[in-house]
C-alpha cells in the first residue's frame, strides 16, 4: 500500500512539472512549436497589407543551424552540454516573426500576390544554463517593397535576459519557454516599429493618417519618414549632417570603440556623421560585446549596454 501511495505521489509530482514545463517531444533536442493559428488577443480585421515572408538567415558563428547554446548544470530530459533545437533556429525566428506581425494585423501570402517582403538575419541567439541561465538575441529585419526592392524599414532588436532556474533546475520545457519569451518581446518590437512606419507612409492601407514613433528598444536603420508638405521658404532650416551618439553601459567606465577606433568610456555622448557604425564595448574581467547602430541626422542615438563575466 505504501508503495502504491508512493508510486502515485511521485507520476503526479511529474505531472506536475511536466505541465510547468510544457510538453516536450521525445529526445534530446529542444522542441519548439510556433502556432500559426491567431493569438486571442491578435487583431481580428485585417489590414489590406499583403506581405510574403522571405527565409531568416543565420549569420551566427555556429558550427550547426540548430545549436542555441550550451548547459553547465542538468537539464532534465538532456544529456550532453549542447542545447538544440529540433528546427534551424532561423527558421524559428522567420516564424515567430511571422505570427507576430499576423496577430498585429498584416496579412501572409504568397510571393505573387505581395506588396511587400520581409527578411531578416539572426546576428545572435543563444541560450545558455549555468549557475544562471542566460538568454541573448539580436535580430535584423527588413521590409521592402515586393516591385521595386525599395527599403522601406531596417532595423535590429536587441534583447539580453537572465534568471535563476530555482532549486529544482530547468526542464527542456523550461528552456523552450525562457527563448519563447525572448522571441515574443523581440517580435512584438519589431512588429511594433514596422507597423509605424507603415502607417505613416501609406496610410491609404489603414484607413488614416499616421505618424511614424519610435518604439522602444529597436535601432532602427533605414525608415521611410511621412510625406510632409514643408513650411514656407523663409522658416525653412537646414537639417544638420550629424546626429548624437549616446552611450550608457552597466557596468560604467567601459571602453568604446566606434569601427575600431578607440572613442572613450562610458557614459559617452558624441556628434557623428550620419551613418551606420559598428560598436565594441571591452571592460577587464567581462566579456566584449558588439553592437551595430545607426546615427541619424538631427537625432539622438542612445544605446545602452550591459556587460557579463
Amino acid at each position: 500500500m505504501l508503495k502504491l501511495q508512493w508510486l502515485f505521489s511521485a507520476g503526479f509530482l511529474v505531472a506536475m512539472l511536466a505541465g510547468c514545463a510544457g510538453i516536450q517531444e521525445p529526445g534530446n533536442a529542444i522542441y519548439m512549436h510556433v502556432d500559426e493559428k491567431p493569438s486571442p488577443t491578435a487583431r481580428q480585421q485585417k489590414y489590406p497589407v499583403l506581405v510574403r515572408l522571405s527565409a531568416y538567415q543565420d549569420a551566427r558563428d555556429v558550427s550547426d543551424p540548430h545549436l542555441l547554446g550550451v548547459a553547465t548544470t542538468r537539464v532534465l530530459g538532456m544529456t550532453g552540454k549542447d542545447i538544440m533545437l529540433d528546427s534551424e533556429v532561423a527558421a524559428v525566428v522567420g516564424a515567430s516573426m511571422k505570427k507576430r506581425l499576423s496577430d498585429d494585423g498584416l496579412q501572409f501570402v504568397e510571393a505573387d500576390q505581395a506588396q511587400f517582403q520581409l527578411s531578416g538575419v539572426v546576428k545572435t541567439l543563444s541560450v545558455d544554463i549555468k549557475e544562471r541561465d542566460y538568454l541573448s538575441i539580436a535580430i535584423e529585419s527588413t521590409l521592402t517593397d515586393a516591385t521595386s526592392g525599395r527599403v522601406i524599414w531596417s532595423g535590429v532588436v536587441a534583447e539580453k535576459k537572465e534568471r535563476y532556474a530555482g532549486v529544482s533546475g530547468n526542464s527542456k520545457g523550461d528552456v523552450a519557454a525562457f527563448l519563447k519569451t525572448g522571441l515574443a518581446t523581440v517580435s512584438h518590437k519589431t512588429s511594433e516599429s514596422i507597423l509605424s512606419v507603415l502607417m505613416a507612409t501609406r496610410p491609404e492601407l489603414f484607413g488614416a493618417a499616421g505618424v511614424a514613433k519610435a518604439a522602444p528598444g529597436v535601432t532602427v536603420y533605414t525608415g521611410a519618414p511621412p510625406v510632409v508638405a514643408p513650411p514656407a521658404a523663409a522658416t525653412i532650416k537646414p537639417v544638420a549632417a550629424t546626429g548624437m551618439l549616446v552611450l550608457t553601459s552597466v557596468p560604467g567606465n567601459v571602453k568604446v570603440y566606434v569601427d575600431d577606433v578607440y572613442y572613450g568610456l562610458t557614459p559617452l555622448e558624441a556628434e557623428m556623421p550620419a551613418g551606420i557604425y559598428q560598436l565594441r564595448f571591452e571592460l577587464d574581467g567581462y566579456a566584449k560585446s558588439s553592437e551595430k547602430v545607426s546615427v541619424r541626422r538631427g537625432d539622438r542615438t542612445e544605446l545602452k549596454v550591459e556587460l557579463h563575466h
